[in-house]
């Protein structure tokens, strides 16, 4: 299960040379959206991801997760099959010394200019008691409109900047 916490951020406010922190550019695409299937490109190819996602009673905290390694030529064919538009993202990961890490996500394409901090938890208590930071603009755990599968199909959310 995935427990995670989301957050919009305006690219400026990041408090972090982000040059300093490992980054993964990911291109993703959504092959369906109920249940949520999607496919992601890792490093240009050097990783390619299934995952099949369902949410949980949580209303957005939480969702049931598989992912599994495909490779290349799979991800292709999925590609062709995708709906919505593509999302192409720069995820980079700043480790807590809480031993959590803040993953901060900064959008390029029909999405640029949006960018998410995301942070998983172990548990589902320890995610709704965790403070907003105060470099964020606003908690968008439980909207709809920020998901990623609804980016993919709606575009950047009216009001986002």
């Amino acid at each position: 299960m995935e427990i995670e916490r989301k957050w919009l951020v305006e690219p400026g406010a990041i408090p972090y040379d982000l040059s300093t922190l490992t980054a993964l550019e990911i291109e993703q695409a959504y092959v369906s959206f109920s249940p949520v299937v999607r496919i992601r490109k890792i490093n240009r190819g050097e990783k390619h991801i299934l995952t099949v996602k369902k949410l949980t009673t949580y209303g957005g905290l939480a969702a049931g997760e598989s992912e599994h390694e495909i490779d290349g030529e799979l991800y292709a064919f999925l590609l062709k099959q995708a709906s919505g538009n593509v999302i192409a993202k720069t995820r980079y990961l700043h480790p807590l010394p809480s031993g959590l890490t803040e993953e901060i996500d900064v959008f390029s394409g029909q999405l640029k200019g949006l960018a998410y901090l995301e942070i998983e938890f172990p548990d589902v208590e320890q995610a709704k008691q965790y403070p907003s930071p105060d470099w964020v603009k606003a908690d968008v755990t439980y909207d709809r409109r920020y998901k990623n599968s609804a980016l993919a199909l709606e575009g950047i959310p009216e009001g986002a900047f």
